[in-house]
């Protein structure tokens, strides 16, 4: 009886070793394990002091914002942006970064931010 021998992961799992045995097959691509193309990922103590950098900002924006001679209804707008911007944190630290700088600009620039 012919037995089929399926390649290596195959459907996302690896192939049983009964199925491979006494087989020696290479790798597609012929690469090492080891792969040194990979992006460094910041460590820890970067990532907490870029969150406590936005974080720092997001303190002063939202004490600027409580500052400003502008109606409630105003004020409660720019506080649910600096809302928005604090849970875009928590997905993607750099666009809340950027959607911070965008809004200190504009109020900087006497503006109100957009939403």
């Amino acid at each position: 009886m012919h037995r089929h021998l399926e390649p290596p992961y195959v459907g996302g799992e690896p192939a049983s070793s009964e199925g491979t045995a006494g087989c020696t097959e290479s790798r597609i691509d012929d690469r090492p394990d080891d792969d040194t193309s990979r992006v460094e990922e910041p460590d820890e103590s970067e990532v907490a002091a870029r969150y406590a950098a936005v974080a720092e900002r997001l303190k002063q924006a939202h004490a600027r914002v409580s500052a400003l001679n502008v109606s409630a209804e105003a004020k409660t707008a720019l506080t649910r942006q600096l809302l928005i911007v604090t849970e875009t944190a928590k997905r993607d630290l750099p666009e809340a970064a950027r959607r911070l700088s965008r809004f200190v600009r504009d109020l900087d620039e006497g503006r109100p931010p957009a939403e």
